[in-house]
């Protein structure tokens, strides 16, 4: 199995060498404006049909929030190079993050929206863990038909993928046990999170008025950092 795996591996490294040669010799950047005016055209109605009918004119597409609080959100990520590709996720309106004067900042209008609850697509997330050459989820920049091509292939693919991921966390609950699940089968980082799983799941806790279980969260977040000043912060919001 390892020496076919290393075979394929040699494969996509060729391929991702072929692929550079290729892009030298056809490079014509798709710059910002360029950008933007062809996601307007093939992206926004696309996220639209999934529910997301809100565009911030550059990286970020959301739906409304529902009646528990929850909003879908999508976002561009430019890579290093010619290219990027779509994270996604939830925006809650009622978790905070904490800014660096150590305030709670609420994310409840549309200019405020960041994804909270955060996911790379499925490709992605495989070439990150992996360190494959080849990621099936990367939108080429390199000229403006590599980029039309690679977006229509990317939102093509990943459409479905989304519309069932975002169906089955609409709910507090349904949130709850994915939150729980990512947790116990922790998808590969390098680093840490900004925003965890726990650190979501105590505001979740806490909503559900289950205090003690919302503290539990909230100090396994922080357990490994020596300033205790942002948890002292949230814990007496949880006890206000």
């Amino acid at each position: 199995m390892n020496f076919f795996r290393k075979i394929k591996d040699i494969i996509d490294r060729r391929k991702a060498i072929n692929e550079i040669y290729d892009d030298i010799k056809n490079l014509d950047e798709v710059l910002l404006e360029k950008r933007l005016e062809i996601f307007n055209e093939i992206v926004t109605p696309r996220f639209a049909e999934i529910g997301l009918n809100n565009w911030n004119g550059k990286y970020l597409w959301f739906s409304d929030f529902n009646d528990q609080g929850i909003k879908y959100v999508i976002e561009y990520n430019v890579f290093k190079g010619f290219g990027g590709s779509f994270s996604f996720g939830i925006c809650y309106d009622f978790i905070p993050t904490i800014s660096s004067k150590k305030k709670l900042i609420y994310h409840k209008t549309n200019k405020s929206t960041k994804i909270i609850y955060y996911k790379r697509l499925e490709g992605w997330q495989k070439n990150y863990e992996n360190n494959n050459p080849i990621n099936p989820d990367k939108i080429s920049t390199i000229n403006e038909q590599k980029f039309r091509k690679s977006l229509n292939n990317v939102i093509e693919n990943n459409i479905p993928k989304l519309k069932k991921w975002f169906e089955e966390n609409k709910t507090i609950e349904q949130n709850r046990l994915s939150l729980l699940n990512d947790i116990n089968n922790p998808p590969y980082e390098v680093g840490r999170r900004i925003i965890s799983f726990e650190y979501i799941l105590s505001f979740i806790y806490a909503r559900k008025k289950d205090f003690d279980t919302a503290e539990y969260w909230i100090k396994k977040h922080f357990e490994d950092r020596t300033d205790k000043t942002e948890m002292d912060l949230i814990l007496k919001k949880f006890n206000s």
